[in-house]
């Protein structure tokens, strides 16, 4: 029986070594790597689109014939206030709509994924890696574990339209939430050093989520007041008093915001505030996240077979930490961080209205944060106690763990192998590989060219059909008064603008 346990031990440090966590590391950096791949070449093929066109009309004629940046931002500014008084008041994100890519060239586009992406990725390293870095965790062990929540965010994020390749659904969401990121890491530096630039980034954060989407702004005044309550407890510095200001400066956004005449049009006159309805509003929020939780684990368990991984992972390098570091009042935490998943779902349940697929990118993103803090503070936890244990060393009780816990997730991963086809990655393989990526470039560059003819002024294309996979389509129909005809063709400086089946346009005009 010893020579048994011995060749067992053997056979499990010999695996440890090969699995050392510098390894682990590079593997799941380059799997990070080859999932975004696909999704960079999706983003060549990727066009502007519907209100991608509407909002940015005017911003488009005034750079063509000017190329001014006064005259440009004034003209953002006139479809602001347009739009603020007949369909929405979310002025920071109108401004951003009025700034899309083909505004300033024909095949600007291509940029909105490697932008979206990029801004996903550095915000959540800057602030994952300070978060981490509080609780003594090595550059590998950061690296990993910021890999792996990066890893489930962009595959099972429920819309790749409004998270990646839409860019009037990115400015209205992704980087709303891009931006609460960054105003997190913020005030943990600002926390820390209370330097002047750190407090003007998150004032001017905050300011603009005022007039961005309602969760975006709900979520960074609600950590902002998490943090003012546990930095004056803990430091009892009266210039935690200072987080007034921004919060106040996104209220008085807010209002602004909210104000608007032109939400009545889109929400119906009944659109207001109501104290009886926040009150039935935040019990809902309760259940509606269960419900959602319960969701993501009937129809996407391997989300938490990887957030198993993860916890995995925090227990081996929180053990390799140089120095132990306990966190104070983890169960607070972990209730706020729930509470702060829950509040996602106050504005959506407030206004009573359908909602874009932005909403639950928000919705899931807050969730997999909520889920990656209680990681992070179960394994700090656990990890404690297990150096406590007197019937182990802690070297081969952690060994033990490492092995057979990143064993059991591998084999939980092949069960669960059908979700990869729900993965962002599969969907945009699969729409290469279906050609339907090549078929819809070669459409859109026959739209472009009719739309971009000098001397037509009613324009006749062949018809676009609206699902194209991972991306956003908003066809042109046959119908010149629909809105995706009228702003194309406006867009583009046309009379109007028609689609009509593919072989018939080419019966006519080939």
């Amino acid at each position: 029986m010893r020579q048994e346990g011995n060749s067992i031990d053997n056979i499990e440090n010999k695996i440890y070594k090969w699995l050392s966590i510098k390894n682990v590391t590079i593997l799941v950096v380059m799997f990070l790597v080859f999932i975004l791949i696909p999704i960079f070449l999706c983003s060549f093929v990727n066009r502007a689109t519907g209100d991608d066109y509407g909002y940015a009309i005017a911003t488009r004629m005034i750079w063509n014939s000017t190329k001014s940046l006064p005259l440009l931002l004034k003209a953002s500014w006139n479809t602001i206030t347009e739009y603020y008084y007949s369909w929405q008041g979310t002025w920071f994100s109108i401004f951003l709509f009025t700034l899309q890519p083909e505004v300033f060239s024909k095949d600007g586009y291509v940029i909105v994924a490697f932008l979206m992406i990029f801004l996903w990725i550095f915000s959540t390293w800057i602030l994952g890696k300070r978060i981490l870095e509080e609780i003594g965790i090595t550059n590998w062990g950061k690296t990993i574990l910021i890999s792996i929540y990066l890893i489930v965010n962009i595959s099972f994020i429920p819309s790749t339209k409004s998270s990646i390749f839409w860019y009037n659904g990115c400015s209205h969401y992704m980087v709303p939430f891009v931006m609460c990121q960054c105003g997190c890491y913020f005030l943990l530096q600002w926390g820390k050093e209370y330097s002047l630039r750190y407090f003007l980034g998150i004032v001017v954060i905050m300011s603009l989520l005022g007039g961005a989407n309602y969760q975006a702004a709900l979520m960074i005044l609600i950590i902002t007041v998490y943090y003012m309550i546990g930095h004056y407890y803990v430091k009892k510095n009266v210039k935690t008093l200072l987080l007034l200001i921004p919060c106040m400066l996104e209220i008085i956004g807010l209002i602004i915001s909210m104000k608007a005449p032109g939400n009545k049009v889109r929400g119906g006159e009944e659109f207001g505030f109501s104290i009886q309805k926040v009150m039935q509003v935040i019990g809902k929020c309760f259940v509606e996240s269960i419900k959602d939780v319960a969701l993501y684990l009937r129809e996407k368990p391997l989300i938490f077979v990887l957030m198993m991984a993860c916890f995995i992972i925090a227990l081996e390098v929180m053990h390799n930490r140089e120095e132990k570091v306990t966190i104070k009042h983890p169960v607070w935490i972990g209730i706020a961080s729930v509470c702060l998943y829950c509040a996602m779902q106050a504005p959506a349940l407030y206004a009573e209205v359908s909602v874009s697929g932005g909403v639950y990118n928000m919705n899931f993103q807050t969730c997999m944060l909520m889920f990656f803090v209680i990681i992070i503070l179960l394994a700090n936890s656990l990890e404690g106690k297990i150096n406590n244990k007197k019937e182990f060393t802690n070297d081969k009780l952690h060994k033990r763990i490492w092995v057979w816990g990143l064993g059991i997730c591998f084999i939980l991963v092949i069960w669960c192998r059908s979700d990869i086809k729900e993965t962002t990655t599969w969907k945009c393989i699969d729409y290469i590989v279906s050609g339907q990526a090549e078929d819809f470039y070669k459409q859109m560059e026959i739209q472009t060219e009719l739309m971009t003819q000098e001397n037509v002024q009613d324009v006749v294309i062949p018809f676009v059909n609206d699902f194209q996979g991972p991306l956003m389509h908003m066809p042109v129909t046959e119908d010149s008064r629909k809105w995706t005809n009228y702003v194309t063709a406006k867009f583009y400086g046309k009379n109007s603008v028609v689609a009509i089946k593919r072989d018939e346009w080419e019966r006519r005009y080939r």
